[in-house]
């Protein structure tokens, strides 16, 4: 069975879907079989690989109008269950059924006997999309600035992991944050960072995310950033953080998924 990972945040425009995004193709590019979940419906995910023509979503899934579909991403062995703004409306359709929060879970049962990762793009809200994606993961990984309101909303995700698993999932494990759009000569990004490793000793990876021109051009060309410029400073801390999540979410001594 392979891993489940999401990547989630309550304050928005913290890279988790770039995030996502290059986090996948990283462990693709090192011949993983990874699927990609949108599951926020600004869909941020779903543009940055021009897959927004896609006929079928997660939205149409989760209704039970159609099976969870996968589509190939132009990237070898990455696929991507695309994104829909009709998801926006999954907690008002849904919220009241029994076991409404375990639809995902139900869905991805198949992909996980046959992909090695799975990586959620949570919405930035604790809202029921991400409760279904804490109940189906193995792994919560925190994207987040290094600032005051990205660091509560990572206070957010620590209490909302701890219910989850009491009540939902109780194998789900908080598997750390990391800082995106870093720029160490800031003092305060500094001293919030080093507070936050002081508060969650063993929490907080290693790698950073520097701010860097080639990650905003990927971006803005739907590429990863491996794809756009794999010499690039963004390329490589990437790769750095992909390794140091592969640690946490460790293969086999042959390279297998255990």
């Amino acid at each position: 069975m392979g891993y489940v990972i999401a990547l989630s945040n309550r304050k928005g425009g913290t890279g988790k879907s770039t995030s996502a995004l290059n986090i996948g193709a990283a462990l693709a590019r090192a011949n993983y079989r990874v699927l990609l979940v949108d599951l926020d419906p600004q869909r941020n995910l779903t543009q940055a690989l021009a897959l927004e023509s896609t006929p079928y979503t997660l939205y149409e899934a989760l209704m039970k109008e159609h099976r969870l579909q996968a589509v190939p991403t132009g990237i070898p062995n990455l696929l991507l269950v695309a994104g829909s703004p009709a998801l926006s409306s999954v907690e008002r359709q849904q919220g009241a059924e029994a076991g409404s929060e375990r639809q995902l879970q139900l869905l991805l049962a198949d992909f996980r006997t046959r992909c090695d990762y799975i990586i959620l793009d949570c919405p930035p809200a604790l809202d029921l999309l991400t409760l279904n994606a804490y109940v189906c993961a193995t792994h919560v990984f925190v994207p987040l600035e290094a600032q005051l309101f990205s660091t509560e909303g990572f206070e957010l995700v620590v209490e909302l992991v701890a219910r989850v698993r009491q009540q939902l999932n109780p194998t789900l494990e908080l598997a750390g944050c990391f800082f995106t759009r870093y720029d160490r000569r800031k003092v305060l990004r500094r001293e919030v960072a080093e507070e936050l490793r002081a508060k969650y000793p063993g929490l907080v990876l290693h790698t950073t995310i520097r701010e860097t021109i080639a990650l905003a051009e990927s971006a803005q060309l739907r590429q990863d950033i491996f794809s756009y410029s794999a010499q690039s400073a963004g390329a490589a801390d990437y790769q750095t953080l992909t390794e140091e999540i592969l640690q946490r979410c460790p293969p086999d001594s042959n390279g297998q998924i255990v």
